[in-house]
């Protein structure tokens, strides 16, 4: 009876359909990393984010004068409105913030130019002095910023 016992026929994969799908797997798995590894997920990924903010700007003139206070025009060149809320005094050599210019938000509608101004007396409250070098540091509601350099007048 020994040699009349039923053989149970083993259920599995077949060793070369085994093999075929360790190639597949590795093979995807290589394309994965090489695309990964060459920028191709990064650089999709900054496209989309780029798309999210189109806010554009650029400030045509500015001057800060330590009697006169700032006066800044800036111009919209992108195709969304745009609100400055906020206007940043820092040192144009370290680029450490001296303080905020406390300014009203301006909304800008895309291709126009519209004044930042303030008229207080916040230079001498900040330290301004008439000669030096600063960077004017243009922040919207929504972070996009724009620095330019000034020097303070008396």
């Amino acid at each position: 009876m020994v040699g009349n016992r039923n053989k149970r026929k083993s259920l599995g994969i077949e060793p070369i359909v085994a093999a075929i799908l360790l190639i597949v797997i590795t093979v995807v798995a290589a394309v994965l990393l090489y695309m990964w590894f060459s920028g191709y997920l990064t650089a999709t990924t900054t496209k989309v984010s780029s798309m999210a903010t189109p806010e554009q700007f650029q400030v045509v003139a500015a001057s800060l004068s330590v009697s006169k206070g700032l006066v800044a025009y800036v111009q919209n060149t992108g195709s969304v409105t745009i609100t400055i809320t906020g206007v940043y005094l820092l040192n144009a050599t370290n680029g450490n913030l001296i303080g905020q210019i406390p300014i009203s938000s301006v909304s800008i509608t895309p291709g126009s130019t519209e004044p930042v101004t303030n008229s207080s007396n916040f230079a001498s409250a900040l330290g301004v002095k008439p000669g030096t070098s600063y960077e004017l540091l243009f922040v919207t509601s929504s972070g996009t910023k724009y620095a330019i350099t000034v020097v303070a007048s008396s």
